[in-house]
């Protein structure tokens, strides 16, 4: 161990009192001091219980998490609160140890919590303030440029997905390039919505990106019906386009949950989609599920085999997920399945409902319980489309960008992780004498 530092426990160098209830009525929006709940800053108010900087330690539901605290705060029964000895430590260095012990794994319960008894007793190494504060500065120092590139990694992230979504709209909104779309004011020419060409399409997005990061740009300020609509609309699609009735170029299949009473349908060759699947693989091709059945199954219960690139969309529970078969499969009810006619590429119809988005598809929900897209409204289903050479282009094109969004996710996913784990070393080496 290095020279000066000396072994302790928790319980020797802090101690973790208990936070106190506070009444509704002394919680105000704009209150001056925060009051903390066991996951960090929860509401405000003007009173304060303790009045120096300190150090919050999740005693019940978040149990473990750690949040530095404001001047004067209010800390709520969930939580504890640290006070030391200022002149023997440094309370941003006892912020750091608390993170490595990893307190959250002492958490035990229903709803868990944790006992400061056992926080007490975890070791530790601990050396002299003057060398607290001087690792703590290097931790300061090291930590900002770690978040400055976490953020740049997550904001790059957000806008390789962002432009993804971007195309999606461009090709299948009424911004798109060729749309046309009549206002329905008796005016000229001059009142009808202008088309966007490209290049215009990417300079307002990387406008929309720079004022809200991203995806939730794309969504709110590209504005216009999409590709999908439930009866004829009376607007024509965009140029070389034409609505045509869902139900005219593909086959509506319902899917089906085989009765879990009669264990011997379950299990065998036959892939079966549920939610958690569709979720998983959102957007792409599904080939396994976590769930089986098995011909049995299909021949006494009404669940069906559906060929291979059966286009699949979540109706309830989770509205809006959508995949497309990689080989036969069934699914359950939470879903509605088209099988394509040589008019329809399924890919195309994917892309339809990913640039509808989620949230899109929800305006096809109904019900007071679950949202839920019921049979009706999925029969109803029109969209615009080209000719089947035309999709096909338009589908290389989405498949193309889709799989560099995948790329630049992949690597973006890592570069957080990597940065993750480095922050972690740098901990690692800080309590361990080697920083």
């Amino acid at each position: 161990m290095k020279k000066g530092w000396l072994e302790k426990t928790v319980g020797d160098i802090l101690q973790l009192e208990y936070g106190k209830p506070l009444d509704e009525s002394d919680r105000k929006p704009n209150g001056r001091y925060p009051v903390y709940g066991a996951n960090g800053e929860k509401d405000r108010t003007d009173k304060f219980y303790h009045d120096k900087p300190s150090i919050i330690v999740g005693r019940k539901g978040s149990a473990g998490e750690i949040n530095l605290t404001e001047a004067k705060f209010w800390p709520l029964d969930v939580t504890y609160f640290v006070t030391f000895d200022e002149k023997q430590h440094d309370l941003r260095f006892l912020y750091h140890l608390l993170t490595t012990l990893e307190l959250t794994k002492l958490a035990k319960g229903v709803k868990p919590g944790i006992n400061r008894n056992e926080v007490y007793s975890q070791g530790t190494r601990v050396p002299p303030l003057a060398e607290q504060q001087r690792i703590v500065g290097v931790l300061d120092e090291a930590f900002a440029g770690l978040a400055t590139a976490q953020a740049h990694a997550t904001q790059n992230l957000q806008n390789a997905r962002a432009l993804f979504e971007s195309h999606l709209q461009s090709v299948f909104t009424r911004r798109g390039k060729g749309w046309v779309e009549k206002t329905g004011r008796k005016s000229g020419p001059e009142e009808r919505q202008r088309p966007v060409d490209d290049a215009e399409m990417a300079r307002l997005h990387a406008g929309y990106v720079s004022r809200t990061g991203g995806r939730e740009a794309t969504t709110r300020h590209i504005p216009g019906p999409l590709s999908l609509s439930v009866g004829m609309p009376e607007t024509p699609p965009r140029k070389g386009w034409r609505w045509s009735a869902l139900g005219d170029l593909a086959r509506l299949e319902s899917g089906h949950t085989p009765s879990r009473r009669h264990p011997e349908y379950w299990g065998g060759s036959i892939p079966w989609i549920g939610i958690q699947d569709a979720r998983s693989h959102h957007g792409g091709r599904i080939e396994s599920t976590a769930q089986t059945i098995n011909e049995l199954g299909t021949a006494n219960s009404s669940a069906r085999l559906l060929p291979e690139n059966t286009v699949c969309l979540s109706r309830t529970a989770s509205v809006g997920y959508v995949v497309v078969m990689g080989r036969p499969m069934a699914t359950s009810q939470d879903f509605v399945n088209w099988v394509c006619s040589e008019e329809l590429l399924p890919n195309f119809l994917k892309y339809i409902f990913l640039a509808e988005g989620r949230d899109g598809l929800l305006r096809y929900a109904s019900g007071s319980v679950h949202q839920t897209i019921y049979f009706p409204e999925a029969k109803a289903f029109h969209i615009a489309h080209p000719s089947p050479d035309e999709q096909l282009k338009i589908v290389e094109q989405c498949d193309a960008l889709a799989a560099e969004t995948q790329r630049l996710t992949r690597l973006y996913e890592q570069k957080q992780a990597a940065l993750a784990a480095l922050k972690k070393s740098l901990l690692h080496q800080a309590f361990n004498g080697e920083l």
